[in-house]
């Protein structure tokens, strides 16, 4: 008898206080949905918000917070979670959505992104942190919820090796901001980067100190002392590129036919673009700067992207003129 008690006294151990918690939820709603997100608070990358329904009998005592957990274990605990759940969904905001919207429009987007795909499997979302109006699904906010529910601390893992693998991504692009290690939070090294070479395409231009180095206001990229004015200029083409949901395959693609500002990509069509700016309102004297020799230039080089990277599908030459309020797309022939 006394050792079937301590049996008994065992499991209860084993069964984690997160589990229990979600427990109490399900009796009384019915099927959960754990939602949290990550990336509020870095300079560069995309916010990136996690639903999960998970299966109503799986526990683990390890998972809580991912931010008590070390990135060997969150990794090891991803796989695990993923299996064991009825439902995932991601909902991802990028970092020119976060500067044309700000953060509070970020957020609830990503939770409406991540909302979407398991929306009809849920009777409630549980939710980290305060609350957050107009999300069209009923909902109920944890302060700390991470540290709390199941449901979200799986929530919470998944958006953060999620984004985690996105930065990683990104360093192979832009090697120079040493994204692997810091994942684009603001860091003294980072911050270091920042004022020898200026920011990526995927810096958030509305957070300080980039909103305090540029003329950021909403979304004017021009540096306030013109430490580098073309490159703030291809940076704001290429958000341009991006609103209109294309993806950056190259910046400032070197061969020795020439130089391409930006490579884009969309649908399996590319387009070569070549970016002209002007702080005087000079606008004619920078379109005429893209003559026929300039363009002859940008097509070999053109050729020469699409042999190495094996490409034989449409393309098109473009140029932008970018100024200090605005940004032209030019007919080139």
């Amino acid at each position: 008898m006394q050792q079937e008690s301590r049996n008994a006294e065992s499991t209860r151990s084993k069964v984690s206080e997160l589990y229990l918690f979600d427990q109490r939820y399900r009796s009384e709603y019915g099927v959960i949905a754990g939602l949290d997100e990550a990336g509020r608070g870095p300079l560069a990358g995309p916010l990136v918000a996690c639903a999960i329904v998970l299966s109503p009998d799986f526990n683990n005592e390890i998972l809580t917070d991912s931010k008590k957990l070390t990135d060997k274990l969150r990794r090891q605990l991803k796989p695990v979670i993923e299996e064991s759940a009825e439902a995932v969904s991601l909902g991802i905001v990028t970092p020119g959505e976060i500067d044309e919207n700000r953060m509070a429009w970020a957020v609830r987007t990503s939770f409406k992104r991540a909302m979407k795909s398991v929306v009809d499997l849920a009777d409630v979302f549980l939710i980290d942190g305060n609350s957050v109006t107009c999300l069209e699904a009923p909902s109920r906010f944890l302060v700390k919820g991470d540290s709390k529910s199941l449901s979200i601390a799986a929530a919470s893992v998944i958006a953060k090796v999620t984004r985690d693998d996105i930065m990683l991504k990104a360093h192979e692009e832009y090697p120079e901001y040493g994204f692997d290690r810091h994942k684009g939070y603001g860091t003294a090294a980072h911050i270091g980067v920042l004022k020898k070479v200026g920011p990526s395409p995927i810096h958030r231009m509305s957070f300080a100190p980039l909103s305090k180095m540029y003329q950021t206001g909403q979304m004017s990229l021009f540096p306030l002392d013109p430490l580098n004015p073309g490159k703030a200029a291809e940076i704001r083409a290429a958000r341009y590129y991006e609103n209109l949901g294309f993806r950056i395959l190259e910046r400032n693609w070197r061969s020795p036919s020439g130089e391409i500002d930006l490579i884009v990509e969309k649908d399996n069509y590319v387009v070569f673009v070549e970016v002209k700016s002007t702080f005087t309102g000079a606008c004619k004297q920078a379109i005429e700067k893209i003559d026929e020799a300039k363009l002859t230039r940008i097509r070999n080089a053109a050729e020469g992207w699409m042999s190495s990277a094996g490409y034989q599908g449409q393309c098109a030459v473009d140029a932008v003129l970018v100024t200090s309020n605005s940004v032209m797309r030019i007919s080139v022939k």
